[in-house]
């Protein structure tokens, strides 16, 4: 909803360069820098590879082909409207 209202031109966010990076190039928004330190991490706790169910299985390798690089621009691909 934020992004939709930043886009719609009722003011200014802070937000993820993976929500906005396609609008940001396209010049709809203007990148005003960005924040130190503000990484964003994606984890995937289980208990033991031993006991992988094989839907979490399936999904961890998901993770791995959609996001090879770990890139803003792979994320960005999953948030695009």
């Amino acid at each position: 909803m934020i992004r939709d209202a930043v886009r719609a031109g009722a003011g200014v966010a802070r937000m993820p360069l993976s929500l906005v990076i396609r609008h940001v190039a396209a010049g709809r928004l203007a990148s005003w820098g960005d924040v130190a330190g503000s990484g964003i991490a994606l984890w995937a706790m289980y208990l033991t590879r031993r006991l992988l169910n094989a839907r979490v299985s399936a999904f961890l390798d998901q993770l791995r082909r959609a996001f090879p690089r770990a890139a803003a621009e792979e994320l960005a691909a999953y948030f695009e409207a």
